[in-house]
């Protein structure tokens, strides 16, 4: 009778919400759990549910593993909207199940807050787990990456198929810690990896086993790439999905030497999140070629990726989560990779919802200096915090005489077209990209 009453009063909401046109994703999860504590324990739940986890790319992932899914004939139920804590994965359930209480979808996909885990899985427990990365994120909130890797350690379930970054040495140590299956996903030296020493900052310098320090062969970004530990052997090995190619003419990924399927968005962190998915669809049965073929017909979300041409020129929108110097490390990266001369965006209204410390200090963590390599013409610092970005690009080595200072995104087109050279890379916040796109759309044609 309670998990009648609790899924009647949490469709119910939905049901309000729509009439209401007032969207507020985790509120019906919300009030049935204030009212029923246990009601996520009286699901009947999918064959197949899979979760992920991360500081950073675990929406994208879930997303590409949910759409994959679909275009291989499979039902599936999937926090779409992104609500990744107890409340909102509570909401997901409650509008995918029926009255008996049984979810008839083949699968259940959930992005899950790192953090948060423990909360869903002591309901929830996935056949298949991912761990994208772990770094510095929300240093407020987050407090040190060791602590959120213990925190996920804590919740992961004694059956769960972990899928973890092997590129990675934070996430590649759970295979010391956990008695899991474990299995790993990489990308291979390409076109995007360098082997000197940028000065990145780097989350895992030392070997968690033996505690001497990691070399490279070659990196991706931060601690990411092709480690070693010269002493007890730790490192990249026993990749068990691997983009071993980058073509970056034609965009074709090579998986694992010999299986191929296009990526539209050559971007770094686009093709940790496929080789991830691809990981999982491979894992839980899904037939590959089939799983290839529904992964290379997907683009990156708008809100992730956007590309726009004017006048000869690019403008691209990358959404990059304000405190987080991996994200914004690889959008950095892949504008440095374009050879022609380039304009910059820099900009947010908020640096989170969550809390009310305005930490600056992860700008500190961005290799900007990438950005000053002879095709720079002009930087736009943006939004609240216009002045704070234009200080560190001046650290960066960028002239005063080419920044050009906004109080905000509102009608820019006809800056960026009239004041600025080159193709346009937006590397902005989630809560800048509308407006960005907003401004480009106006410029006159």
């Amino acid at each position: 009778m309670k998990r009648f009453l609790g899924t009647l009063i949490g469709k119910s909401v939905f049901l309000a919400e729509r009439i209401l046109r007032y969207n507020a994703s985790s509120f019906p999860g919300k009030l049935v759990l204030k009212l029923f504590p246990g009601y996520l324990k009286t699901i009947r739940y999918p064959g197949t549910i899979i979760m992920v986890t991360g500081s950073c790319g675990k929406g994208s992932t879930t997303r590409i593993i949910a759409e994959a899914l679909r275009a291989c004939g499979k039902t599936v139920a999937h926090n779409l909207e992104g609500s990744n804590l107890l409340n909102g994965v509570a909401s997901t359930v409650i509008r995918n199940v029926s009255f008996s209480g049984r979810m008839k979808q083949d699968a259940l996909v959930l992005e899950t807050d790192e953090r948060y885990l423990k909360f869903i899985t002591k309901y929830i427990q996935p056949d298949y787990l991912v761990i994208s990365n772990i770094t510095r994120d929300q240093p407020p909130r987050q407090g040190d990456f060791d602590l959120v890797a213990e925190e996920i350690r804590k919740a992961i379930p004694e059956k769960t198929h972990l899928i973890v970054n092997g590129d990675d040495p934070v996430t590649k140590r759970f295979s010391l810690v956990t008695d899991n299956r474990l299995s790993c996903f990489g990308i291979d030296h390409c076109f995007m990896s360098y082997e000197e020493d940028r000065g990145d900052v780097r989350d895992q310098n030392y070997c968690p086993a033996c505690h001497t320090k990691l070399t490279y062969s070659f990196r991706h970004y931060g601690s990411v790439g092709g480690f070693q530990c010269p002493s007890c052997g730790f490192g990249r090995k026993d990749i068990d999905f691997a983009i071993t190619g980058v073509d970056p003419e034609s965009r074709e990924l090579t998986i694992n030497g010999s299986q191929k399927l296009r990526a539209n968005e050559l971007i770094l962190f686009n093709l940790y999140n496929i080789i991830a998915a691809y990981a999982v669809l491979s894992l839980s049965g899904e037939d590959s070629e089939q799983a290839l073929q529904a992964i290379s017909a997907l683009h990156i979300q708008d809100k992730i990726y956007h590309e726009i041409t004017k006048h000869g020129r690019k403008y691209v929108a990358l959404n990059c989560k304000a405190e987080n110097n991996a994200t914004y490390n690889l959008a950095v990266n892949a504008a440095a990779l374009d050879p022609s001369p380039k304009t910059i965006v820099l900009g947010l209204r908020e640096i989170s919802r969550r809390y009310e410390f305005f930490d600056l200090s992860w700008l500190y963590d961005i290799h900007f200096e990438l950005l000053n390599n002879g095709t720079l013409e002009n930087v736009v610092c943006a939004g609240p915090y216009r002045y704070d970005f234009a200080v560190r690009m001046k650290l960066a080595g960028v002239p005063e005489d080419k920044l050009i200072i906004l109080e905000n995104l509102d009608h820019a087109g006809e800056v960026f077209d009239r004041q600025t050279k080159g193709n346009v890379y937006g590397i902005l916040n989630f809560d800048y990209i509308d407006p960005f796109i907003h401004s480009v759309n106006e410029i006159q044609e």
